[in-house]
């Protein structure tokens, strides 16, 4: 998000950020912004978030249920970054064909996991949102719902919100659509206006899954505080140390997990508070190398020991008659000591120009893995040097994918099969179910390309740090070497930090006041492009998610130390 003026909130729209819609005695209000005039006619204003809530929170008189398509041409802005830099095709809005029930006052997406869908600029994701009634909207029910815009072959996401008005016989309004939000520091911009509708009206087949499976995902939200409250439950924190290098504005979700309480930030928008903050997603660029190759790699270790001493050229076929892949393992690939580079400066492969043309903007797995493969040359022997390379991740997203499909039959997915089961132990949304894939082969990638909330973030951090061990799900001996204090991996070209399996390593015992803990002390910490950044500690998780440039967290770490655990890592 970049800086624009806030607009005023009315108190209803509190009602929905952090929990359920809640449904008491029906009361006349009289709505100012997406009226019922509005939504009955072609208009192209932007409202603040309030719009997208209740006014009169009564028990809605109509039920949703069956498709919703939303086509036309929404006003187009942009906010910043240059022109040249947007795809192809960036002010048509992308193809929307929905199926949604509704049950009670909830409005919920049949399908939440998707990837990309169609070859245009831009797909778009549906999120849970809310349905109620209002005196002045002369029989129709209103609802509201949350999306995602997500960019053709790229981790860039745009988040919006859209409101209209329906009956049962399907009768339906315009439907206006507005962003508010985005996880991208390379452009932002304005889609907005009402669109057209179509309301196809028939029951779901699937309905009580859906509603079951959505209840156990609420059921499973980590509970939450303001992050002001830190400070009053732990004195002596100054809050001013915790996202103190990300400009309001820029703070996409920000978590201290601590005593299983979530304290959280960051649900504000242009233009107010995120009415359906839960839902929010953000794309998390390389938190995508930890949480999809990492624990790919870990429950294929688990189940099949001795796979990571695999040779990448033996699981993919690009690679296989090439000779600067003898003796590199599914490990050396996962932490990036391939012993292949041209400069063992930090960043230079990853953001020279080679890269981009031959890696980055290419969608198909025939053109990447072409690039991973050849790219870079010989330089070392294996598992001597680290060089940051997203071509290595994407390597071991291939290597797992072809490793499963010979264990589990050619009918088996490896992100499908074998992650998403252990994504749905942990609690984590729908919503990760829709990683970027390869344009001919759908592969999922391996380097970035995930889609999660906050909430999903902190999850997986805690199940990391304190049941992945036992849980029977990945190898425990991976899990360990992740969470010891022990230093492991390499020097990753970083002040006062290391990378192995797939996660950074933070010497904090030199950079913090952890010091205490012993000076080869480490702790782990998933990075994603653009700011995104997750640390683990002993007591304590800490988690922002940004496009403001910024990964700081040492005065954070500083103040949990002094004033919430002094708790050292295990060896």
């Amino acid at each position: 998000m970049k800086k624009f003026t806030y607009l005023l909130i009315v108190t209803a729209l509190i009602l929905f950020a952090f929990g359920k819609f809640n449904t008491p005695q029906l009361q006349k209000l009289t709505r100012s912004e997406a009226s019922y005039t509005y939504l009955m006619s072609d208009n192209d204003q932007t409202f603040s978030t309030a719009a997208f809530t209740a006014t009169e929170m009564a028990t809605p008189s109509n039920s949703f249920s069956g498709h919703l398509r939303i086509s036309g041409k929404p006003v187009f802005s942009k906010n910043y970054g240059v022109i040249g830099d947007f795809p192809k095709g960036y002010t048509v809005w992308p193809e929307f064909d929905y199926e949604f029930i509704q049950e009670s006052n909830r409005l919920i997406p049949v399908d939440r996991g998707h990837g990309f869908i169609g070859n245009g600029a831009w797909s778009i994701t549906a999120g849970v949102g809310a349905v109620w009634d209002e005196v002045d909207d002369k029989g129709f029910s209103r609802a509201a719902f949350p999306y995602t815009i997500k960019q053709n072959n790229s981790n860039c996401e745009h988040n919006g919100l859209a409101t209209f008005l329906f009956k049962d016989d399907g009768s339906i309004s315009n439907v206006h659509v507005q962003n508010v939000a985005e996880t991208c520091i390379f452009v932002g911009f304005e889609f907005y206006g009402t669109l057209s509708a179509n309301y196809d009206a028939h029951s779901v087949s699937n309905a009580h899954q859906v509603i079951s499976e959505r209840n156990i995902e609420e059921a499973n939200w980590i509970p939450t505080k303001p992050l002001a409250d830190l400070a009053k439950d732990f004195p002596g924190v100054d809050i001013n140390n915790y996202a103190y290098a990300i400009d309001a504005d820029d703070l996409n979700g920000y978590s201290i997990l601590v005593d299983g309480i979530s304290y959280i930030d960051g649900c504000t928008t242009r233009y107010g508070l995120h009415p359906y903050c839960m839902d929010k997603t953000v794309g998390v660029y390389s938190f995508t190398k930890s949480i999809h190759a990492f624990m790919a790699v870990a429950a294929l270790e688990l189940r099949y020991p001795g796979f990571k001493s695999l040779l990448i050229k033996d699981l993919v076929p690009e690679c296989q008659n090439d000779n600067r892949w003898l003796g590199v393992t599914v490990e050396h690939a996962l932490d990036m000591t391939t012993g292949n580079y041209k400069s063992a400066d930090f960043q230079v492969d990853e953001s020279s120009r080679e890269i981009v043309t031959g890696y980055f903007i290419p969608t198909t797995r025939k053109q990447r893995a072409k690039f991973s493969c050849t790219a870079w040359p010989r330089k070392v022997q294996p598992g001597t040097h680290h060089v940051y390379h997203t071509t290595d991740s994407e390597l071991v997203g291939y290597a797992v994918a072809k490793f499963a499909k010979e264990k589990l039959g050619n009918n088996s997915e490896m992100f499908n099969d074998i992650l998403l089961p252990i994504y749905n132990a942990i609690g984590l949304s729908h919503y990760i179910r829709g990683i970027q894939r390869t344009s001919d082969t759908n592969d999922a990638w391996g380097g970035y390309g995930l889609s999660l909330t906050l909430n999903d973030v902190v999850k997986v951090a805690k199940f990391l740090r304190d049941d992945a061990i036992s849980s029977g799900l990945l190898d425990p001996t991976m899990i360990k070497e992740v969470l010891s204090a022990n230093p492991h991996g390499l020097y990753a070209h970083m002040p006062n930090q290391n990378y192995d399996n797939g996660f950074w390593r933070f010497h904090v015992g030199v950079a913090t006041k952890m010091s205490a803990c012993g000076s080869n002390t480490q702790v782990p910490a998933m990075s994603g492009f653009g700011g995104n950044k997750m640390v683990i500690l002993p007591e304590v998780i800490i988690t922002q998610l940004s496009d403001g440039g910024s990964y700081k967290t040492a005065k954070t770490i500083d103040d949990i130390f002094s004033h919430i655990s002094n708790v050292c890592p295990k060896s």
